[in-house]
């Protein structure tokens, strides 16, 4: 047995030892996660809170720095409005900034450089079409920044509700389908205001995903060349005024795509409601009519605006015009005229280019005998936007008569 002055000198060393070793492994775990080490900060609530969900990895590459740099940081985050961007790159496009390929989380301040050295973390290569990295970072970005209200941007590849296109992540050979994007709100929590910078998003099947979720969205019923949304010009306008409400924030994102075809803004609380349960009652009278009216329907439909690159989107607002045009039912003209109605009341603002007519700023999904996919109608029933009845009944009985 030990006397006691032993003891005493062991007990001396081994507590240095141990408070070495904390203190060796303390400074590489610091020097080693710097990066990670700045996410830590909790900030002061600001008004708004602005999310970018930047999917690079794919032939929009070259376009990830540009428009950190060039537009978001030609503001920059203020006390009121926080700007955060988590930013995904692949190889082959652009080697701009040292040719970074992973997925870096930036706190979007002014004049900044889209660099590794600036990137709040580095999250490695992070595989965008997984809702689980959409929802880390909205869970990320309200826990660091709070605020009273929150905008969130997709940016990237889109093609409404269809499967493979939305966020397509090359790397990972992957997309965030809607089903998923459904699977992922109720972990997401409310956003006031969210924007698709993106292909072909605006359409009542993706906004009828948000219903309950958002307030407002801002998106393309059309092919969206390289200028999308002017993050410059949105970013200046809120920072002027961060009390503004999430409508008018959906405004100005869609008045600032204005090099692009097509932009609207939508309302998605009880008056998009309103739009979906028009569109069962309109689709129970059309069916009823189709023995009737089948040919007619056909020459409505063929005059209805399609949109580049998406055969099956026609514009809502001009299907049902048109149907009112060529079909004289009373059933079906009242049920299309509240349908009308609904649109009116939901469409915030909408423009579109002078070499386009009949849009109006909502698309939806009709296919006939010549266009329809199986497996997709499968799948645009399974997301259930109509409940058991409504536009899908409609297309599989019209789909019969062609």
């Amino acid at each position: 047995m030990l006397n006691n002055k032993i003891k005493n000198i062991l007990m001396v060393l081994l507590c240095g030892g141990i408070v070495a070793s904390i203190l060796v492994h303390s400074h590489t775990h610091t020097h080693t996660h710097t990066q990670e080490n700045k996410a830590l900060t909790t900030h002061k609530k600001a008004k708004w809170t602005v999310m970018v969900y930047m999917s690079g990895d794919n032939d929009l590459e070259e376009y990830v720095v540009k428009d950190i740099e060039k537009e978001m940081a030609s503001v920059g985050s203020s006390e009121e409005v926080q700007i955060v961007a988590l930013a995904d790159r692949g190889p082959g496009y652009d080697a701009s900034r040292g040719d970074w390929q992973s997925t870096k989380l930036f706190h979007i301040t002014k004049d900044m450089t889209a660099d590794s050295q600036s990137a709040v973390s580095d999250w490695g290569e992070r595989n965008m079409g997984d809702k689980q990295t959409l929802i880390e970072f909205v869970s990320w970005a309200k826990s660091h920044y709070p605020a009273d209200h929150y905008a969130l941007y997709f940016w990237g590849h889109g093609w409404s509700w269809h499967p493979g296109y939305v966020m397509e992540d090359d790397t990972d050979m992957d997309a965030l389908d809607l089903d998923e994007l459904k699977q992922s709100l109720p972990s997401i929590g409310f956003i006031d205001m969210v924007g698709y910078d993106g292909c072909n998003m605006s359409s009542v099947e993706v906004d009828s995903v948000w219903s309950g979720y958002a307030t407002a969205i801002s998106s393309s019923q059309e092919y969206v060349d390289w200028s999308g949304v002017d993050y410059g010009a949105v970013l200046t306008s809120l920072s002027s005024d961060p009390s503004m409400p999430a409508e008018k924030l959906a405004v100005i994102s869609a008045q600032s795509a204005s090099d692009e075809k097509t932009w609207s803004a939508v309302a998605v609380d009880n008056r998009l409601e309103n739009i979906v349960s028009s569109i069962n009652e309109w689709s129970d009278a059309l069916i009823e009519g189709l023995p009737k009216y089948h040919k007619q329907y056909s020459q409505a439909f063929a005059s209805t605006h399609q949109f580049i690159d998406a055969i099956s989107d026609r514009d809502l607002y001009g299907l049902v015009s048109n149907i009112d045009k060529f079909v004289k039912d009373d059933k079906i003209n009242i049920k299309g005229k509240a349908l009308i109605s609904a649109l009116d009341s939901a469409i915030l603002f909408e423009r579109h280019a002078r070499d386009i007519s009949g849009v109006n700023g909502i698309s939806i999904t009709l296919y006939d005998h010549s266009n329809v996919d199986k497996e997709e109608l499968d799948y645009y029933e399974k997301l259930g936007i109509y409940g058991n009845r409504g536009w899908v009944d409609f297309i599989k009985a019209y789909s019969k008569y062609n």
